[in-house]
């Protein structure tokens, strides 16, 4: 069975209706709780019914039902599944399949010899497909930005500092300035040193310059050269303004919570009503999601502006990524944006990436002029009500807005998360505040030193900082304490690591085990630079990574 995992800084939408999705992923989930239960009569069933409802093309998903179907002898359904693998997907990875005895059922097969060799092949062929692949998205978002000729923002964003970077730690990139590269048709590339680059979707120093970097992963017909072209954004607002992007501990706050929550109802009505043509409606929705916005901008007046830089930041980039992809279909993802965000935890940083790209089309289909430099914090509120002169902007009575919008309902769902919260506060006041811990102070002006983290296994932790159940670390620079990451079954309200808000403090539950530079946790594995070791502070028994 493939371990599905969870890459940091982003969701997936499978394509189908909304209502389907929701259900295509309770299904699939359910599907995969009988798989561990050993229950594969019933897991297959459920594979079943997801097949049923629309056509897979996720290969985990696609690999996990061949597991089940072998595992409940049906052997068809899991050659049906394993051949489309293979020849649709081009599976290739020999070692995982050659040796996973979910898959024992099938080995007498006469059709299974097939399939290794097909899988050997497509391992053999992987690197020029993966080259000619990548070559061709990035000559597609080269297009796209040269067909805007800068008139999104006044200027192109096309640049030739845009890397590629594979789980090999292999670069591609256009760029004939990458140092000792070989090349390939138009496309250089070369393997590079573990932890130079971190892998994540982000910009980072490389070689000298400052390079928009895009995990391979991303770098696919199905993206339509979103993220590409969201990654090439910030390496030109960059040279503009330069804004954190941290997360936004506020939104954590239930009031807040269900006010944001609110708006995105308010946002998706609005954008079905955009979809159906109904500029009526579609009008009294983007002024429902103005009332819900407002409130909560009044409530949390002092320390709004987080929120305003990060959706200046996340959400334009959002907003450009989709506006300026492939993608054809921009309503409809951008109320999947909005779900996908709209998640129990998650809020705090993720919410700019949904109301950036909802707002920015909304106005773009109201034709109003609200895009101008980016040497500014934008506010949709102000654009809303620069366009929008009457005193009285919300007509509506309060109780209708909230009705027709899910308010109610969104309170409810809130209070109870908030008992939630209240526990997992009490779990981690024990772990790092009773419970002796193991600390390490960092320079923040350090800013070689990146840390990748999933958006929606965050915790806000009170005045202590922030727990980051899914966090890892990559850095080169030996002046530094070393590199760390989450590991096992993570999860908020289970592990995590502890950092203040300012990242000057990263804070690690005691060790189980320090062996030379290794240190191991329940749930992390820290790798010590050499000039670096741990030592108990007080009677308590608190540690601390310090200087030899």
């Amino acid at each position: 069975m493939n371990r599905i995992s969870c890459t940091l800084l982003v969701l997936s939408f499978l394509n189908f209706a909304l209502a389907q999705t929701n259900s295509a992923d309770q299904i699939y989930q359910k599907a995969m709780d009988l798989y561990n239960a050993k229950d594969y009569k019933e897991s297959a069933i459920n594979f079943d019914i997801l097949f049923s409802l629309q056509k897979i093309k996720d290969q985990d998903i696609l690999y996990n039902a061949t597991c089940v179907y072998s595992l409940n002898n049906d052997t068809n359904k899991a050659i049906q599944y394993l051949s489309e693998l293979t020849d649709v997907y081009f599976y290739s990875d020999i070692e995982h399949i050659s040796t996973d005895t979910d898959l024992d059922n099938l080995h007498n097969l006469s059709v299974w010899k097939n399939i290794l060799e097909k899988t050997k092949q497509n391992k053999s062929t992987l690197p020029q497909r993966r080259r000619n692949k990548i070559q061709n998205e990035l000559l597609k978002a080269k297009y796209l930005l040269d067909k805007d000729n800068g008139k999104l923002w006044n200027g192109s964003l096309w640049s030739d500092y845009v890397l590629v970077l594979d789980d090999d730690n292999v670069v591609y990139t256009l760029n004939s300035q990458l140092s000792n590269a070989q090349k390939d048709g138009l496309l250089y590339y070369k393997t590079i040193e573990p932890n130079t680059l971190q892998h994540t979707n982000t910009n980072q120093d490389f070689e000298g310059k400052k390079w928009a970097i895009v995990q391979n992963s991303y770098v696919t017909a199905a993206d339509s050269c979103q993220t590409i072209i969201h990654e090439l954004f910030h390496l030109f607002h960059l040279k503009q303004m330069n804004l954190s992007g941290n997360i936004v501990e506020h939104l954590d706050d239930h009031k807040a919570r269900i006010l944001l929550r609110t708006e995105f109802e308010a946002l998706r009505n609005c954008l079905h009503a955009i979809q159906k043509k109904n500029d009526i409606d579609a009008k009294q929705f983007l002024s429902d999601a103005m009332f819900f916005r407002t409130e909560r901008e009044k409530k949390f007046k002092k320390v709004n502006h987080f929120a305003l830089e990060l959706e200046t930041l996340e959400g334009l980039a959002s907003y450009t990524g989709y506006k300026l992809s492939a993608h054809s279909n921009l309503y409809q993802i951008a109320i999947e944006e909005l779900y996908g965000r709209d998640q129990p935890t998650g809020l705090n940083r993720s919410f700019a990436y949904a109301t950036g790209l909802a707002y920015g089309l909304v106005f773009d289909y109201f034709n109003m002029e609200w895009r101008s430099d980016l040497n500014h914090i934008y506010s949709f509120s102000d654009i809303y009500k620069k366009h929008n002169h009457s005193k009285n902007l919300y007509k509506s009575k309060i109780d209708t807005i909230k009705k027709r919008n899910r308010y109610n309902d969104i309170l409810k769902e809130e209070l109870s998360r908030k008992a939630t919260t209240d526990s997992i506060t009490k779990i981690y006041t024990k772990q790092f505040l009773e419970q002796s811990v193991l600390s390490v102070r960092r320079d923040t002006s350090d800013k070689t030193y990146l840390m990748s983290y999933d958006m929606n296994s965050t915790f806000s932790f009170g005045k202590s900082g922030i727990v980051y159940a899914n966090i890892s670390s990559a850095s080169t620079n030996p002046n530094v304490f070393g590199n760390f990451t989450t590991t096992g079954e993570t999860g908020v309200g289970k592990s995590g690591i502890l950092i203040t808000s300012n990242f000057d403090k990263i804070t690690f539950t005691k060790p189980i085990k320090i062996e030379g530079n290794i240190i191991t946790g329940e749930y992390y594995k820290i790798e010590l630079n050499k000039d670096w070791k741990v030592i108990t502070i007080d009677k308590k028994g608190n540690m601390e990574i310090v200087r030899k």
